[in-house]
């Protein structure tokens, strides 16, 4: 029985994925972790997996089923059948530093937390624009509840699986967040491992105000899902989206005003213009495809490519 598991969803990345896993060689034989792998895109990264047979204990499964939180759920499903004390969780465009896991480990050991996140910070593919950098865009703070850098006790996760990432955010994102949102509010203690870094590979099709946007769309449309799950009326719910989206759009507008002094800013602003708009997009009932297959998003607005993984 691992004491812990390493889950991995993949989607068209094997290359990245070979990175990822040469990385999590040494980390998973010190531990004696079981690292599972959950593949639903197009193209099978199964030789990839296979070529690292011989040096760490993996399952991989190849998953028909589109979308982030049906490869989420799958990978967790598939780990607790080993019995695992804690799940670690990071993305397949990501590198681990190398006492990654043992800083995840000692963190919520040391503290009997419920879960632990930690920093993720960028590694461009090529020399970012300054707006990049001085805005910290593709930084992530410890304390952000993501599943790109994060170890849990699998004892707290619900017995009903049905009660595990929701759904509704299985082609917009933001499941993560929602989910370790709940499990807080439920009484999951949290803490950040600062010393647990992971590095997210950042390509050139990221660094531009296309992208800027449409991650502010994304972030906006999570926030109003997760809005309409929370709220217990329509009166409430509705009162909830015209303060988050009045709010994202005086952010923007406060960007907007220092950007002559502070050229970032106006990517800021951008963001934050967008997120408002999914914010109220989605509270009217249009659904965006951010994640998953082309042609499989039925009553989806559907991104045309795949740029937000």
């Amino acid at each position: 029985m691992p004491k812990t598991c390493i889950l991995i969803c993949t989607f068209n990345r094997p290359e990245l994925l070979r990175r990822l896993l040469t990385a999590l060689v040494p980390q998973a034989r010190k531990h004696g972790c079981m690292t599972v792998i959950v593949d639903n895109g197009t193209r099978s990264s199964e030789a990839v997996a296979s070529s690292f047979h011989q040096e760490m204990e993996i399952i991989y499964e190849r998953l028909s089923e589109p979308g982030l939180v049906s490869a989420r759920n799958r990978a967790m499903r598939l780990a607790l059948a080993s019995h695992p004390e804690f799940l670690a969780c990071i993305d397949d465009d990501e590198v681990p530093e190398a006492d990654w896991l043992a800083n995840l480990l000692q963190r919520i050991e040391e503290t009997g937390a419920g879960f632990a996140t930690g920093p993720v910070v960028p590694e461009f593919a090529v020399a970012p624009p300054r707006w990049a950098t001085d805005g910290a865009y593709f930084f992530a703070e410890g304390d952000s509840f993501r599943t790109s850098n994060l170890i849990l006790r699998a004892a707290i996760l619900p017995k009903d699986e049905s009660q595990w990432f929701h759904p509704a955010f299985n082609y917009s994102g933001g499941e993560d967040s929602e989910f370790l949102g709940r499990l807080a509010a439920n009484g999951a203690v949290h803490v950040v491992a600062e010393n647990a870094v992971v590095r997210e590979s950042v390509p050139a099709s990221r660094l531009k105000r296309r992208y800027i946007w449409r991650r502010g769309l994304r972030d906006g449309v999570a926030i109003a899902q997760i809005l309409a799950l929370r709220s217990k009326s329509r009166t409430g719910f509705a009162a909830r989206i015209m303060g988050r989206a009045g709010a994202k759009f005086g952010y923007a507008a406060n960007h907007l005003f220092w950007s002559p002094l502070s050229p970032w800013q106006f990517h800021r602003a951008m963001a934050d213009l967008a997120a408002a708009t999914g914010i109220l997009l989605r509270a009217v009932g249009v659904k965006f495809a951010f994640y998953g297959r082309p042609g499989q998003h039925a009553n989806y607005r559907a991104a045309p490519d795949n740029e937000m993984r």
